[in-house]
C-alpha cells in the first residue's frame, strides 16, 4: 500500500501505483470529481453516478484508498471518500492540475 508522505522523498514505487490507480476510467473519474469538489470534500461513493454494481465501485475506492490518493471517512455507518489533496500536493506539485486539465 502506498502511503503519501509529506515532506519526504517519494519512491518511484507510490508513484507508480498513484499512476496505475489513475489509469482506470472510473477511477480518473472520482479524483477528478473530488479536485473539482472544495477543498476538503467528502463524498459518498453512491454520489459519483457511476454505472457499476456495488462491488466494483467498492473495488475501484479499495484501490484509490491504497494507493494514497484518497482516504475514508467513517460517519456512523456511512463511509466517505476524502481526497488527499494537501498531501499529493506537497509529494507531486502539479499532479491534481494536470488531472483537472486533462479530464
Amino acid at each position: 500500500m502506498a502511503k503519501v508522505e509529506t515532506g519526504t522523498q517519494n519512491s518511484g514505487d507510490e508513484l507508480l501505483e498513484i499512476l496505475k490507480a489513475l489509469a482506470h476510467p472510473i477511477r480518473l473519474k472520482i479524483i477528478v470529481d473530488l479536485i473539482n469538489d472544495e477543498v476538503d470534500a467528502e463524498r459518498h461513493c453512491t454520489s459519483f453516478g457511476l454505472t457499476v454494481t456495488k462491488a466494483t465501485r467498492s473495488h475501484h475506492f479499495k484501490i484509490l484508498k491504497d494507493s494514497g490518493l484518497i482516504t475514508h471517512v467513517d460517519r456512523g455507518n456511512r463511509s466517505f471518500a476524502k481526497l488527499r489533496r494537501e498531501e499529493l500536493e506537497a509529494a507531486y506539485p502539479g499532479l491534481l492540475n494536470m488531472l483537472k486539465s486533462s479530464y
